[in-house]
């Protein structure tokens, strides 16, 4: 409107919009903050857009004291090493004690560190639990470490151990050069406790390690000493390390080098403390990636994968240690490797501690079906060495320049749209007719005919799928939150990035108009069911406490009986809904908004905001309806759910069945 900044009418009521700048809504995946100012009086919204206008520009345009990254870099550094010097003191006063058990000492010293990085991770107040369970077991905890740091997080917690001492955090942020606000401390407060955690948990150099190299000494004092038998010389096997407990996870009360993996040799070691070498140049891209917000958490874990795959690979069949000795036919020997390696890699924690050589018997003993990536997983390891080598240039290393990928990469030999064929309208219709939509026998008997009908992702999810063109992942781990029912005349759900699940890409935030069909099957009284439980998620009866898999692979699970009597999958709605509303001529600009796909010119990216909720309902309108049959039926939700339970099915609950 023309007579205030930021005011628009929706029929007769008045309401303020504002941009956010792009740095917050990159994250918070929202670009624009919409308020109804419910009122009607010209005048009356005037003054209150005014007053919005005001505190926005207090709110977005002041400039807060921030702490960079160096800074933070430099605050961990600092805060370790003198942790560690006060640790390595507090440890030669221990040896003079009467009954000083080193053993006893790591097992305190360790549970402690593990702890504080447990606090570094997920805040002060946060307890031990499943998920914290299952990622201490994968770094090679035994049950009876787990137990032990979980007493040690109970003990912190209630005497404030855990809290760390305002005036040292304030003296370490200071030392950075950064201004010590209540922004700065938060921020810096996690990085403080992890360089205790790390500091802690350096055991072995206070304990188990001897202050300097004896045997160097001996022979530099007594040339005759070189005669000396290893036992004269006091040699003992070296034990295993914290740090390589942490990083290689061996079997539960095993504390030797599993005999799969050898000890490093003088090579290996090479590899890893030059500056060229895969691990060096591997780390530094993961760092940035992750700063600049490229990569998130899953990609950074898929990317150290492969980027250790290929630095073993390198070292263990060519002897190259450093990225300027690569040359042409490794890039080709590794690509040969892929083709035979076992499709299973990296399921098992066990994979990263075999070598090489291990990985290829273990592959020719399986049958041929199981054996080889797939093309596009191979191109996703040459994606993600290409960055690597980039990097690698970037950082000063002589990157040879007859090294090409190109050649390398597994080409389709179809077009795109028939990976997955487009399921046609009788499918569709037949999986609407399933049990599950129009009677099943039970919850838990979704397939068989009766007479009940449960509200869950099986019900709702492929309805979804079908009238609002959203992948898989998108609807599963959707938040009660995301649907929107009180801003504007029409209820939207609003995909971003939360806390349950990721999006594929940052043109998959969108807002998209409720489908008509999905209010008239009581979507929104389902919605409104798990938000009076308490439920953040709004299919809770996908989770289980005790599974990190895709929510979507438990959805999948649940219906594949109906999906193979209907002959198409889950994503290939997707596919229904794309074709359909181009066969009803909907311009491909518009269904790249439904859809979450970016645009291909500045004309349809840059210089334009998405189709908004109103214009949206239109093309929606055009969507074959193919569950007139249903009725709308009161909400009736899994009885676990409702009741608030650990899911059935999962390891949790057997867990606690059998105890």
């Amino acid at each position: 409107m023309g007579f205030a900044t930021g005011l628009e009418r929706r029929g007769a009521v008045y309401y303020w919009r504002k941009r956010l700048p792009d740095r917050l809504a990159e994250r918070i995946g929202l670009t624009h903050v919409k308020l109804s100012l419910r009122t009607r009086d010209p005048q009356e919204a005037r003054y209150l857009g005014a007053c919005l206008n005001k505190m926005a520009a207090e709110l977005l345009m002041s400039v807060l004291p921030e702490i960079t990254r160096e800074q933070l870099q430099s605050l961990f550094r600092k805060t370790f090493e003198q942790h560690r010097r006060k640790l390595a003191l507090l440890a030669d006063f221990a040896r003079s004690e009467r009954g000083f058990m080193p053993s006893q000492e790591i097992q305190e010293e360790t549970a402690t560190g593990w702890a504080y990085q447990h606090f570094s991770r997920n805040g002060l107040h946060a307890s031990v639990d499943e998920d914290a369970r299952d990622r201490f077991a994968k770094v090679g905890l035994s049950e009876e470490e787990i137990e032990r740091v979980t007493a040690t997080v109970d003990r912190m917690k209630a005497s404030g151990e855990a809290t760390p001492s305002a005036s040292r955090l304030a003296e370490a942020i200071t030392e950075t050069g950064a201004e010590v606000t209540a922004a700065t401390k938060a921020k810096a407060q996690p990085i403080y406790l992890r360089a205790l955690a790390e500091a802690l948990l350096k055991t072995d150099e206070r304990y188990r390690h001897d202050p300097f190299d004896y045997d160097a000494e001996i022979c530099a004092l007594a040339p005759e000493a070189e005669g000396l038998s290893e036992a004269e010389r006091g040699f003992r096997p070296a034990s295993r390390t914290t740090s390589e407990l942490r990083e290689n996870g061996p079997a539960r009360g095993d504390t030797s080098t599993p005999p799969s993996r050898p000890s490093p040799t003088p090579s290996m070691k090479t590899a890893a403390a030059h500056t060229g070498s895969v691990i060096a140049i591997s780390t530094k891209l993961i760092e940035k990636k992750l700063a600049d917000e490229v990569w998130d958490e899953k990609t950074a874990r898929q990317a150290r994968m492969i980027f250790d795959l290929f630095g073993r690979f390198l070292t263990e069949e060519a002897g190259v240690n450093d990225l300027a000795e690569l040359r042409q036919h490794h890039l080709d020997a590794f690509e040969i490797f892929l083709r035979i390696l076992h499709k299973t890699y990296g399921k098992s924690p066990k994979d990263r501690h075999r070598t090489i050589a291990d990985l290829r018997k273990d592959s020719e003993q399986r049958p041929s079906t199981e054996r080889g990536l797939s093309g596009a997983t191979r191109n996703r390891h040459l994606t993600f060495i290409g960055q690597l080598l980039r990097r690698a240039k970037s950082a000063g290393v002589a990157i040879d320049p007859q090294l090409d990928l190109t050649e390398l990469r597994a080409r389709k030999n179809k077009r795109g749209r028939d990976d997955r064929p487009v399921p046609t309208r009788i499918q569709i219709e037949t999986l609407f007719h399933q049990p599950v939509f129009t009677g099943c026998g039970d919850w838990d008997d979704m397939h068989r005919l009766g007479e009940h009908i449960f509200h869950r992702a099986a019900y709702f999810g492929p309805l979804l799928a079908n009238y609002q063109g959203m992948r898989r992942e998108e609807y599963c781990g959707l938040s009660a939150d995301d649907i929107i029912t009180d801003n504007g005349d029409h209820p939207y759900i609003h995909l971003c990035f939360n806390e349950f699940r990721r999006l594929k890409n940052p043109q998959s935030v969108r807002n998209l108009a409720l489908h008509p069909e999905l209010i008239r099957l009581s979507f929104l009284d389902y919605v409104d069911a798990i938000r009076k439980l308490g439920y953040r998620r709004l299919f809770p009866d996908l989770h289980s406490p005790s599974s990190h898999s895709l929510l979507g692979d438990r959805l999948y699970d649940e219906l594949r009986p109906s999906f193979q009597t209907c002959g198409f999958t889950l994503h290939q709605s997707r596919h229904f809904f794309n074709n359909e509303l181009k066969q009803m001529r909907v311009d491909a600009e518009f269904r790249a908004d439904l859809m979450g796909h970016g645009g291909k010119t500045e004309t349809t990216e840059r210089y334009c905001n998405p189709a908004d909720v109103v214009n949206q309902l239109e093309d929606l309108s055009k969507v074959p309806i193919v569950t007139a049959h249903l009725s709308p039926h009161a909400i009736r939700l899994v009885p676990w759910v409702e009741e608030k339970a650990i899911a059935p099915w999962s390891r949790a609950a057997k867990a606690k069945a059998k105890a």
